[in-house]
C-alpha cells in the first residue's frame, strides 16, 4: 500500500509537543498562576500616584515626590535581601511577615500624611514630632517591607513553565506588567480624586493581602536554596559576572524607557497640547502589551533567551529613533508613532527576565529576579533625572534623540554578556568531555 505523505505529516504534527502559548496553557495551575501574577502587579502600580495625591493635600508637591522616591529607594535597596529570605526559608512565614509589616507601615504612613505633627507619647505639651522626616521614613519602610509577590511570580513561572513555555511565560508576565501600568494609575487616580484619598490605599491593602493568599496556595513554589548556601561559587548576595552585565543592560534599558515616559509629557507641554501626555503614554503601554503577546508567540524568540535580547533591543532603538523623528513633525505624529516605539519594550523585559532565570544559581531564582527589580528601580531613577534635565535644558526633542544610543549601548552589553555565558558553557563542556585513553604500557 502506498503511503500518503499528507496524512503522515498531519499525524506527525498531532504528536508534536505543544509550543508557545499552547505549552503555557498546558502548565498545571496555569489560570491561577496567571491570575496571581496580574493581581500581584496592581498594588505597586497604584501606590506611587496614590501616595502623591495623598501627601500633596497637606504638604508641598516636592514633599509628596520625595515620599514616593523614598518608597522606591526602600523597595529597591531591600529587594535582594527579601528575595534571599524567600529562597532560603519557607515562603509562607516570610510573606506573612512582610505583609504584616507592610500594612502597619502603610497605615502609619496614611495617618501621618493626613494629620499634623503628633505630640511625643508621654509628653502632652511637646511641640510634636518632625512630621516630614517621619513621613519620609515611613514611606521608605513601606517600600522596604513590600511583599515580594510580583518578583516571586517570575520564579514560579521559571519552575512551572519549563524550557518549552518559558519565553511565552515571561512575555505574559511582561504583558501583565504593562497592563497594570495602565490600569493601576488610572484606578488610583479615579479613587483618590472621585472617592477619597484613602480609597486607593484600602484597595492596595486588599490586593496585597489577596496576592499573598493566592501565592501561598499555589502548588508550584520557587525552589529553596540548600542550607549550606549557593553552589555557584559566589558569596550569597553577590551577583555573578554575567549577571552583573545583565543588570547593567537592564539598568540602561529601563533608563531609556523611563526617559521616554518623562520626556513625552514635557513634549506635550512644549507644544501646547498637555492633554496629549496621557494619550501618548497610554499608546506606548498599549504597544508594549500587544508586542509582548505577539512576540511571545514567536518560537525562535521564545527559545533565544540571551540571543533574542539584543535584536529586540535594536528593534526598540529603531522605534525610539522613529519617535524622535516624529517629534520634529507634530504632536499628532508622535501620538501615532508611540505604539510602534513601545512595541518591543515588553518583549525586552521578558527576554532579560528569561536570561536572568537561566543565570540564577540553584535555589536563588527569586533573589536573582529581585536584583533585576532593583536594577529597574535604579534605571528608572537615573532615567527620570537625566532625561528630565536634558528636556528642560535643550528641549524634549533633543532628549528623545538620546534614547536610541542608550538602548544600543544596552544591546552591546547584552551581547557581551551572552558571549561570556556561551564561552563559559563551551569550556565546561570541553572539560567534561573525556580525553582519549592512554596508550597501553609497553612490555
Amino acid at each position: 500500500m502506498i503511503a500518503r505523505p499528507a496524512e503522515d505529516l498531519s499525524g506527525a504534527l498531532e504528536h508534536l509537543p505543544p509550543s508557545g502559548y499552547r505549552a503555557l496553557a498546558a502548565v498545571p495551575g496555569f489560570r491561577r498562576i496567571a491570575l496571581t501574577g496580574l493581581v500581584s502587579k496592581l498594588p505597586s502600580s497604584m501606590t506611587g500616584l496614590a501616595l502623591l495625591l495623598l501627601v500633596s493635600r497637606q504638604h508641598s508637591y516636592a514633599v509628596a515626590g520625595a515620599a514616593v522616591s523614598c518608597a522606591a529607594v526602600g523597595q529597591g535597596l531591600t529587594a535582594p535581601a527579601r528575595g534571599r529570605l524567600v529562597d532560603r526559608y519557607a515562603r509562607r512565614p516570610v510573606l506573612l511577615s512582610c505583609l504584616g509589616a507592610y500594612l502597619l507601615a502603610l497605615g502609619l504612613l496614611v495617618v501621618t500624611a493626613r494629620a499634623p505633627g503628633a505630640p511625643v507619647p508621654g509628653l502632652p505639651g511637646s511641640p510634636g514630632l518632625p512630621e516630614v522626616p517621619v513621613l519620609l521614613v515611613l514611606a521608605a519602610l513601606s517600600g522596604a517591607t513590600t511583599p515580594p509577590v510580583a518578583v516571586m511570580m517570575r520564579a514560579v513561572w521559571h519552575r512551572a513553565a519549563g524550557p518549552a513555555a518559558m519565553g511565552p511565560a515571561m512575555a505574559l508576565d511582561s504583558a501583565a506588567t504593562g497592563a497594570s501600568l495602565v490600569v493601576g494609575p488610572a484606578l488610583a487616580g479615579w479613587l483618590g480624586v472621585s472617592v477619597s484619598p484613602l480609597a486607593p490605599f484600602l484597595v492596595v491593602a486588599v490586593l496585597s493581602a489577596g496576592s499573598v493568599w493566592l501565592l501561598t496556595g499555589l502548588p508550584t513554589a520557587p525552589r529553596r536554596a540548600p542550607g549550606r548556601g549557593p553552589r555557584s561559587g559566589m558569596p550569597s548576595g553577590m551577583p555573578s559576572g554575567p549577571l552583573r552585565r545583565l543588570l547593567a543592560a537592564d539598568i540602561l534599558f529601563v533608563c531609556a524607557v523611563t526617559g521616554m515616559d518623562v520626556v513625552l509629557p514635557r513634549y506635550a507641554q512644549e507644544h501646547g497640547v498637555a492633554s496629549y501626555a496621557g494619550w501618548c503614554l497610554g499608546a506606548l503601554s498599549l504597544g508594549s502589551v500587544l508586542g509582548s503577546l505577539a512576540l511571545g508567540a514567536v518560537p525562535a524568540l521564545a527559545k533565544a533567551r540571551w540571543h533574542g535580547a539584543a535584536p529586540l533591543l535594536c528593534v526598540f532603538a529603531a522605534g525610539a529613533a522613529v519617535l524622535a523623528c516624529a517629534a520634529a513633525l507634530s504632536p499628532t505624529a508622535v501620538l501615532l508613532v508611540c505604539p510602534v516605539a513601545g512595541f518591543a519594550v515588553g518583549s525586552v523585559f521578558a527576554a532579560l527576565r528569561a536570561a536572568g532565570g537561566d543565570l540564577a544559581p540553584e535555589g536563588r531564582v527569586t533573589e536573582t529576579m529581585s536584583w533585576l527589580n532593583t536594577g529597574d528601580l535604579a534605571g528608572g531613577a537615573a532615567g527620570a533625572a537625566l532625561f528630565a534635565q536634558v528636556a528642560v535644558a535643550d528641549g524634549a526633542g533633543t532628549a528623545l534623540a538620546f534614547v536610541p544610543p542608550v538602548v544600543l549601548t544596552a544591546a552591546v552589553v547584552t551581547t557581551t554578556a551572552a558571549a561570556s555565558v556561551g564561552s563559559g558553557s563551551s569550556e565546561r563542556a570541553r572539560s567534561a568531555t573525556p580525553g582519549p585513553p592512554p596508550p597501553p604500557a609497553s612490555g
